[in-house]
């Protein structure tokens, strides 16, 4: 049988004893390990290696002292200072859009579709006035019929007729119009007479365009109205498409006044029933 060592019997043994709360045989594990372990518990814990501390940030500055204020401009300073519309008053400013609108509307040109109006108007160009008289009748190679001009030459529209239906170059150098301020000839263009080239209708289109639009003729006039009148019925059934001809121009010189048309008799229309002389009434109530 093998013989077991020493030194593992007195292990076995104290480890017994261990288990068993004696003492070992070596005197070694009893008491004195016990009040070397209540040392042990009772002896302070020695204090852990100190953490070395974490180096100092710096953070941004994340409320900056704010900049001092800008100076105010001279403008704002000057809108501040400036008085202000009374409270009173807003009900007034905003209606002047208003009041705006309804004045310009009283300004626009009314559309006009009378016929006497465009037609005659479209003749003035058409027929060659236009371009010796200037499209405004401000006057070029002929002379000026607008702002009154032409009103002041003929007074009447009969003598006016008369001048355009036999042209100025059959007065060659003779003085005409109520002014005494014309001379046939002396502007250096004479006008055709339009004997042949216009209708009766249209030379009384043509003298109303010169007259009521271009210089302004006062068309409240008495007998005016009835002129107008005529022109239209005479433009809508078709009427005095005759044209002009040397017959219908001695009708116009008997009508037409001596004093301002050179060859005029005045004698009026020899049957004013049924062929009057054509425009509205002269002065003294006759038609002209």
């Amino acid at each position: 049988m093998t013989e077991i060592p020493e030194h593992l019997l007195k292990r076995s043994k104290a480890a017994k004893g261990k288990s068993d709360g004696g003492g070992s045989d070596d005197g070694g594990a009893g008491p004195e390990s016990a009040s070397s372990g209540e040392a042990s518990s009772s002896a302070p814990v020695a204090a852990s290696p100190s953490t070395p501390a974490a180096p100092a940030v710096e953070f941004p500055n994340l409320d900056p002292t704010p900049e001092p204020p800008k100076p105010e401009p001279s403008y704002v300073t000057a809108s501040k200072a400036r008085n202000r519309i009374p409270v009173w008053a807003l009900p007034v400013v905003a209606a002047l859009p208003v009041w705006a609108w309804s004045y310009a509307g009283t300004m626009q040109q009314p559309e006009v579709e009378d016929p006497v109006f465009i037609e005659s108007a479209e003749l003035y160009t058409s027929a060659g006035c236009a371009g010796c008289h200037g499209a405004g009748g401000g006057g070029g190679t002929g002379y000026q019929l607008s702002d009154g001009e032409v009103i002041t030459t003929f007074p009447e529209v009969i003598d006016q007729m008369a001048h355009v239906a036999r042209g100025s170059q059959a007065i060659q150098g003779e003085t005409y119009g109520a002014d005494g301020r014309r001379v046939s000839g002396e502007s250096g263009a004479a006008m055709p007479a339009q004997l042949g080239t216009l209708t009766r209708l249209e030379l009384e289109l043509v003298i109303f365009h010169e007259r009521a639009t271009l210089s302004g003729e006062d068309m409240d006039q008495p007998g005016y109205e009835d002129w107008m009148e005529h022109m239209r019925e005479q433009a809508e059934s078709g009427g005095g498409e005759e044209l002009l001809d040397e017959e219908y121009l001695d009708f116009l010189l008997l009508c037409a006044n001596p004093d301002v048309t050179p060859g005029a008799t005045g004698e009026g229309s020899p049957d004013p029933e049924e062929q009057p002389c054509p425009g509205p009434p002269q002065e003294g109530g006759e038609e002209a």
